[in-house]
C-alpha cells in the first residue's frame, strides 16, 4: 500500500511538471475597496433641490486570469442616506450583490456587454424602517456600445426579481426619493 501511494505521488509530480505555466501560475490577485465619505447633489433627481449624500461601499473585485475583457467579478455591499437639508428627512438605499460584467461580442470596436446583478441591488427605506421599494433577484442587460463608447443598444435579457427599478425604466428611484425628502 506504502508503495502503490508512492509511485501515485511520483505520477503526480511528473504530470503536474508537465503541465503549462499558465495552469500552475497564481491566480489574479484579488482586490477589496471600501468607499466612505460624504458629498452633495446640487440637483438631486432633476429638482434643482441640493441633497446631503454619505456612503459606505464594501466590495471584492475579482478579474479573470484571462483578463478584463474576458470576465469581471464584483461583489459589493453598500449603504448611502440621502438627506434634505431643509428638511432633514432622510432616504436609505442598501444594496449586497454579485455584479459580472462580459464582453459577449466585439473586440475593441462595436462592443456588447453582458452585465447581471445576483443579489439585493436596492432597498429604499425611511430611517425609521418603512421599506418603500425592493429590488432582489436576478437579473441581465446587454448592452451594445459603439467604439467611442456610445451606448446604442440596451435590453433586459434575464429578469427573475421583483425588479420594480427596471420595470419602472429606472424612473422609480426618483419617483419614491423626490417626496420621501420632503422635496416640493
Amino acid at each position: 500500500m506504502g508503495r502503490t501511494r508512492f509511485w501515485s505521488l511520483g505520477i503526480l509530480v511528473v504530470l503536474v511538471g508537465l503541465m503549462p505555466s499558465t495552469a500552475v501560475a497564481a491566480p489574479p490577485p484579488i482586490e477589496h475597496f471600501r468607499d466612505v465619505g460624504t458629498d452633495a447633489d446640487p440637483d438631486f433627481c432633476g429638482t434643482g433641490q441640493a441633497i446631503d449624500v454619505e456612503f459606505d461601499i464594501r466590495g471584492t473585485v475579482w478579474i479573470s486570469p484571462q483578463g478584463e475583457d474576458v470576465l469581471v467579478r464584483v461583489t459589493e455591499r453598500g449603504k448611502v442616506t440621502f438627506t434634505n437639508p431643509d428638511t432633514g428627512q432622510s432616504l436609505l438605499n442598501t444594496w449586497a450583490q454579485m455584479t459580472t460584467e462580459q464582453i459577449i461580442e466585439g473586440d475593441g470596436g462595436v462592443e456588447t456587454l453582458l452585465i447581471t446583478f445576483k443579489g439585493l441591488p436596492s432597498k429604499l427605506k425611511l430611517p425609521h424602517g418603512e421599506v418603500l421599494s425592493r429590488d432582489a433577484g436576478v437579473i441581465a442587460f446587454e448592452i451594445t456600445f459603439d467604439a467611442t463608447g456610445e451606448e446604442i443598444d440596451f435590453q433586459v435579457v434575464v429578469n427573475k426579481g421583483p425588479h420594480p427599478e427596471a420595470d419602472s425604466d429606472f424612473q422609480l428611484f426618483c419617483e419614491i426619493a423626490v417626496p420621501a425628502l420632503g422635496i416640493t
